[in-house]
Parts: C-alpha cells; structure tokens; sequence
C-alpha cells in the first residue's frame, strides 16, 4: 500500500519530522511505499476562493498551477495520508494551513446533490508534536482536523499529539512503538 506523509513544519530535523521518520520508516518495514511532501520545500499559494475547482469533477481543477498540484494528486491515488506538523499558534504551521486550505478542491458540490470528494474513504491521521501540554495548548487541532476530515469524507485515525517535545533529543521513551502503531493503523500490516 502507499502511505502519503505532508510534511508542515520549518525544520527537517526538529521533533516532528524525526517523528514522522519514524512512522515512514515504520510503514516500509511493514513493506508499504512511502512517499513525502514536504511542504516548506513548495512553492504554492493559498486557496484563492475563486471555485472554478467545482467545474472539474474527476481532477483537483484548481486554476493555481503550483507545486500544491502535485501533492494533491498525489493525495487521489495514495491509500492512507498522513499530515505532520509542530503545533504553531494552537494549530498546525502556515504552510500546512495554507495546504489544508488548498485540499478545499478534492470535495466537489459541497451541500449539493453530488457531494463527493476525491478523497472519500482514504485513512488519514494527522502527527503533532507540542512543546507544552495538551491542554489549554493543542487541545484544538482534534476538532480542527475531524473537521477537515468529515468535510473531505476521509475515514479518521485519531491524531497523534505528542506534549512536552523540546527537542528531538528529548521524545518520549515510547515513540517508536507509537509510530509502528500509527503506521499499521494507517495501512495494516502486509
């Protein structure tokens, strides 16, 4: 099976991507490909609000010919997607709002009679590392992503967000299961 990880975070070797290595190393373990975006890499704009996307049916059909492109389509044809990003403002990094924002193409005729999405059915999770607690601090990316996720007609795997990082040398003891778990929660084992 093929696992997509989207990749929001700034820094290649902070808690979230060493984390998020370790699922991907899990998944292939498993013998799954995976395939990363990391989004701070792209060049893409946000969503411009202009709904030309609905014209299209059976394809993004956003109008903004950038780098968003490719990870999107590439989001149609993976089996599980999993969205990575530091917690940033009690929420998830500019670049993966922006992206999250942008994914508003893959749901075709919202409150409509063909509602449907490109999406509809893939396993998705969303990996967020905090430095802080949970409460009072992350407790708003769940309800923020079941959002998203129901929104897209996604199939959810509760998010991962893991407290108290203040860096990578400083993850908790039991990670590495954490992340095995993800990985064959996201796409099983082979």
């Amino acid at each position: 099976m093929k696992l997509l990880t989207i990749f929001g975070g700034p820094r290649k070797r902070g808690n979230t991507a060493t984390v998020l290595g370790r699922v991907e190393d899990a998944a292939r373990a498993d013998g799954h490909h995976v395939v990363r975006f990391d989004l701070n890499e792209l060049t893409f704009r946000g969503c411009q609000s202009c709904y030309a996307c609905g014209d299209v049916m059976d394809a993004p059909g956003c109008v903004l010919e950038d780098d968003a492109i490719g990870v999107l389509e590439a989001m149609i044809t993976a089996d599980a997607i999993l969205y990575a990003s530091p917690l940033y403002m009690w929420g998830v990094a500019g670049p993966m709002k922006t992206f999250l924002d942008r994914s508003m193409c893959l749901v075709k005729d919202y409150l409509g009679p063909n509602y449907t999405s490109l999406v509809d059915g893939k396993r998705a999770s969303l990996l967020v590392t905090c430095m802080g607690p949970l409460e009072d601090n992350a407790d708003l990316i769940d309800p923020q992503f079941a959002r998203f996720t129901g929104y897209a007609k996604i199939d959810t795997i509760a998010p991962w967000i893991i407290p108290g990082c203040s860096e990578p040398g400083a993850l908790p003891a039991d990670v590495t299961q954490g992340a095995a778990d993800l990985a064959s929660k996201l796409l099983g084992r082979v």
